[in-house]
């Protein structure tokens, strides 16, 4: 588990199934009014694209979700980046945070990350 008042963690595209990163979840520990960043790498020139499934999370009243955008890897058309976002923790509680990386069109995602916040004093 990573705790903490800032985390920044980045996960590579690499390796790993759909299934495999289902099951995939990360966890960090936040208290109150602190808060993390998220970063994901992401190529959206390929049309996939890192979005916060919100029908999928829980407790997400408990944060604030401020989506940071697209930062650039290289100055390269086509290049790989990565997609940020700052949580901070509201109240206490335990917030599922799910990712789903896909293309607007298609009807799945071909990646899934699952962000678990516990937020405690």
């Amino acid at each position: 588990m990573l705790r903490g008042a800032t985390l920044l963690a980045s996960m590579a595209l690499a390796g790993a199934t759909a299934a495999q990163d289902s099951l995939r979840l990360d966890s960090l520990h936040l208290a109150p009014g602190a808060s993390a960043v998220i970063q994901l790498k992401e190529n959206p020139s390929t049309g996939y694209v890192w979005r916060i499934d919100e029908a999928a999370g829980a407790g997400l009243d408990a944060v604030a979700i401020v989506d940071g955008g697209r930062r650039p890897g290289a100055r390269l058309p086509g290049a790989p980046g990565t997609h940020r976002w700052t949580v901070r923790a509201l109240k206490p509680g335990v917030v599922i945070i799910p990712f789903a990386y896909q293309r607007p069109w298609e009807p799945a995602p071909v990646e899934t990350r699952r962000i678990r916040v516990v937020i405690a004093p």
